[in-house]
């Protein structure tokens, strides 16, 4: 049987996995932009404020929607290019040598900006972030206040990484005709997080984040690395389900269109502030797996050509930086730094501002482009494997 055969018909036969899936490496560039444009919202951008308000409706959902999207496909990814005959040190150094080499540098020029800048240092909340342990700290500073504050996601991924080998022994167990059933039950226990949060946690303290939320409910909800488990498993569930060939023939776009009809039907609603992203997973790992699909067929697709598998490549770097750069160069404007978004706001015209944004966004491309360049991949190719052995899996899902 051909593996077009495999992936177009729901069969038993098994798709060997390791085959390299660029469109997933694509497909970390659309979730790294809307993770850009979603932290666009938080510094005035738009002088009309009526345009303010629109851009604030568009994109305060994409960053929860995101967010999720990356720890789906980190499951996917994993259990993909997983090796049976990779052992758990190189699995390990791997792992390490893909995340910190470019936090660290780029922890360490935020703690030098900072200085220069005379910017108080909150140093429990940036020792945390060091090791990127602040996802475990039931406080608000420690995910918003930290030195850099997207590796809050790191800090979950830690997790997954370290779980992953033992995940992987139990879901390989799982009859291919009952992947569906624990893909299933795996999404519902994630849907069901906001609901034991309101049991089980108090109302109080609030946090200015979420009217409906206590600051205890939305930590449980959102930042705490054992409930976000359960979109890493599903991804991982899913990767098994095309692998053993249990992936029927449906369309990325197709796909694709149920997600954004979803998100448009739900932009009169505040997914984060109510705790309700995960109202997503679903949605979201169907159209991982049926990217996955699609590149195992062979089509031709936009996120499998050469420029958006390169983005692709330097979004991890691009998710570290992202914030800093747009937020320095918005304060530049006003003869201030950046950092932290602890600045005075200077709102520009629609036209000028989307500009702006535009122009933002391609810097902080050529940031990353850079730290990858430097850092990354040079790093990857002396440490990150063993011996001279070249690994075909596709590059790790962070962020």
């Amino acid at each position: 049987m051909t593996v077009q055969e495999r992936v177009d018909g729901a069969t038993d036969s098994p798709t060997p996995p390791g085959i390299r899936l660029p469109s997933l490496t694509a497909m970390r560039t659309v979730a790294a932009t809307l993770v850009f444009i979603h932290h666009a919202m938080f510094q005035p951008l738009f002088s009309d404020q009526g345009v303010q308000n629109a851009y604030n409706e568009f994109s305060r959902n994409l960053g929860p929607l995101s967010v999720m999207f990356f720890f789906v496909l980190s499951g996917f990814i994993l259990t993909w290019s997983g090796k049976p005959r990779d052992g758990l040190k190189n699995y390990y150094r791997r792992r390490f040598f893909k995340i910190f080499p470019n936090h660290l540098v780029v922890y360490a020029i935020l703690l030098v900006l900072m200085f220069v800048a005379g910017r108080t240092i909150l140093w429990p909340e940036a020792l945390a972030n060091l090791p990127l342990m602040q996802a475990w700290v039931p406080s608000f500073d420690y995910q918003l206040l930290a030195v850099n504050p997207p590796t809050w996601t790191l800090s979950v991924e830690l997790l997954f990484y370290l779980c992953f080998p033992l995940l992987l022994i139990l879901i390989n167990r799982i009859r291919p005709s009952r992947l569906w059933l624990y893909a299933g039950l795996a999404a519902l226990a994630a849907l069901l997080m906001p609901v034991l949060s309101r049991l089980l946690l108090p109302d109080s303290p609030a946090t200015p984040i979420s009217a409906s939320l206590s600051w205890p409910q939305l930590w449980f909800i959102y930042y705490f690395p054992v409930t976000r488990m359960f979109e890493f498993v599903v991804g991982m569930v899913m990767a098994r389900i095309l692998i053993t060939g249990r992936w029927p023939n449906i369309r990325p776009s197709i796909i694709a269109a149920v997600v954004a009809a979803a998100y448009v039907a739900t932009l009169p609603l505040k997914l984060f502030e109510e705790g309700y992203q995960t109202a997503f997973l679903i949605p979201l790992a169907l159209a991982i797996t049926g990217t996955a699909a699609a590149d195992l067929a062979g089509r031709r697709t936009l996120f499998n050509t050469r420029v958006m598998v390169f983005l692709g490549e330097i979004s991890y770097a691009f998710y570290l930086v992202h914030i800093t750069v747009f937020f320095s160069l918005q304060a530049a404007f006003n003869h201030q730094w950046g950092l932290g978004g602890m600045f005075t706001s200077r709102p520009f015209a629609t036209l000028p501002a989307f500009a702006f944004l535009i122009g933002s966004y391609l810097a902080c491309v050529l940031v990353a482009w850079l730290l990858y360049s430097l850092v990354e991949r040079p790093v990857m190719r002396r440490w990150g494997r063993p011996g001279r052995t070249r690994p075909t899996e596709a590059p790790a899902a962070v962020h």
